[in-house]
């Protein structure tokens, strides 16, 4: 009895010897990652595609998980591309597989977080959930924005951490020699190709308001206008208006869950694909497709040219 009371207690020492030392492990680990946004390298700058590039002439990929294939009706005529965010020499290698020249193309930047480039790497400033802009609106977002790179720059070197992409965590860090600290708009602008930007909250649908700036916007591109159309990753925000795009072209000719199967084989993600755990995520994900439905009838029975705006047609059918 006395060796295995012994031997209990040795056990219960080392487990808390074991659970003392990770969590000294863990605020070591804490202590080394600074608090507020934290400056993170998003794409190094390498001449290669950015993560997620699809055309929307792109073949499928596969068929949809009932083995159907969506109708191709008027998808190949949608002057639009999409991608993850890029770095410079990934941006040049864009321009170089776009069936147009750089003077025709819009960069749609949807990303409401702070972003630029350090050289030619694509950076942000990161806190959980890309929220580190929430509420602001795109005025205020680019005032925030332009500090941080400006003292990024004044304080080179600058510590800048690397990210996981799967695991969505920052990892180590390194210094970085800055030389140059360009806003998206101004390196986009430097290789000869047009912006625009709305700044869109990561992982919702977009706002009312924001729907009613960017048709407004829409109306006014030219016919040769070619959109290449980013968030972060390419695939929520960057998805949701791909379709619009798709819709904005097609809908009075194709139904819906064509358009949306149908960008979800050249892409990566189907919004009517979602996950069963009951989280703000997949709350935020309903909302997000049935924004796109509404948007879809919105589309189908409006004029050209929009003479109701999105808001008012959503608030008279009490959406």
């Amino acid at each position: 009895m006395k060796r295995t009371l012994a031997s209990k207690k040795l056990f219960f020492a080392l487990l808390l010897t074991l659970l003392l030392l990770c969590q000294v492990t863990l605020v070591a680990i804490a202590n080394e990652v600074p608090k507020g946004p934290v400056l993170k390298v998003d794409r190094q700058d390498i001449s290669q595609l950015p993560r997620n590039f699809r055309i929307t002439n792109d073949p499928f990929k596969g068929t949809l998980k009932d083995g159907s294939i969506p109708s191709r009706v008027g998808i190949d005529k949608v002057r639009a591309s999409a991608s993850s965010i890029f770095s410079e020499k990934e941006f040049e290698q864009v321009l170089a597989r776009l069936p147009v020249s750089s003077k025709n193309v819009i960069v749609l930047d949807l990303r409401q977080e702070s972003h630029g480039y350090l050289n030619g790497t694509a950076v942000s400033w990161f806190l959980p959930n890309n929220w580190g802009n929430d509420g602001k609106n795109l005025e205020e977002v680019t005032a925030i924005e332009r500090a941080q790179l400006d003292k990024a720059l004044v304080n080179s070197p600058t510590t800048v951490y690397n990210f996981d992409d799967n695991k969505n965590v920052l990892t180590t860090s390194y210094q970085m020699d800055v030389t140059s600290a360009r806003t998206e708009e101004q390196m986009v602008k430097d290789h000869g190709a047009g912006y625009y930007r709305l700044a869109l909250a990561d992982h919702f649908r977009p706002e009312d308001k924001d729907v009613d700036t960017f048709i407004e916007w829409y109306k006014k591109l030219p016919k040769d206008a070619w959109l290449h159309i980013h968030c972060f990753a390419g695939m929520g925000r960057t998805t949701v208006f791909m379709n619009m795009v798709d819709i904005l072209q097609n809908a009075k000719q194709v139904s819906f869950n064509d358009i949306v199967g149908r960008q979800g084989l050249i892409g990566i993600v189907d919004l009517r694909d979602i996950d069963g755990k009951l989280n703000w995520k997949r709350k935020a994900y309903i909302e997000r497709l049935q924004f796109t439905k509404h948007f879809y009838e919105y589309v189908k029975q409006s004029p050209k040219d929009f003479p109701v705006k999105y808001s008012e047609w959503a608030k008279k059918h009490d959406y």
